[in-house]
């Protein structure tokens, strides 16, 4: 046990995690009506009539919200591709399921908003780790275009360049790029 969970041992508990995904559901709110930058702690607290300090109780600060978001997002995004890639054998029918369950995610988690355009406000390790995450669900999605080209499913293109439109037609919705 850390000594942060001798001094809060509900640190892993249901009710901390279920309060954690309050506040980020009340951040990706805030965040999609003002913007990140335009975003206060204040804001986010005053959603859940909560004190500011009471944020701090859950998240070091309001880049530390954000980073949640993104994790929290992406937990998911790369949970349905190993299902998805587990499930589906063939390339055609699991992008189209990888695809719809993409926007559904997008849609659920963040709202509707382009939150990904955000990354840039994460700094060192956290900036990394999502580039890394957001990396390596992009390289499944372009594992199965290229799956999809080598078996005649789909037409011959450049892997990477598809991968980046279908990833493209989410922020051009409005509807995220992938977190």
């Amino acid at each position: 046990m850390s000594a942060i969970q001798k001094i809060r041992p509900d640190l892993k508990g249901p009710k901390f995690r279920a309060k954690r995904d309050q506040i980020l559901d009340a951040a990706v709110a805030t965040f999609r009506k003002k913007g990140y930058a335009g975003t206060s702690i204040e804001d986010i607290s005053r959603q859940l009539h909560l004190t500011k300090g009471s944020l701090y109780y859950y998240f070091h600060d309001k880049e530390d919200i954000l980073f949640a978001c993104h994790e929290r997002s992406l937990d998911h995004l790369l949970s349905i591709a190993r299902e998805v890639r587990r499930t589906h054998p063939d390339p055609e029918p699991a992008l189209r399921e990888l695809i719809g369950k993409h926007a559904r995610i997008m849609v659920e988690e963040f709202r509707g908003t382009a939150l990904a355009l955000e990354v840039g406000a994460l700094t060192g390790p956290r900036l990394k780790r999502v580039v890394r995450r957001r990396d390596e669900y992009e390289g499944t999605l372009r594992t199965l275009i290229e799956e999809g080209v080598r078996s005649g499913a789909f037409c011959t293109v450049n892997p990477k360049l598809a991968a980046f439109a279908v990833l493209g037609a989410f922020e051009a919705l409005g509807i995220g790029a992938g977190a």
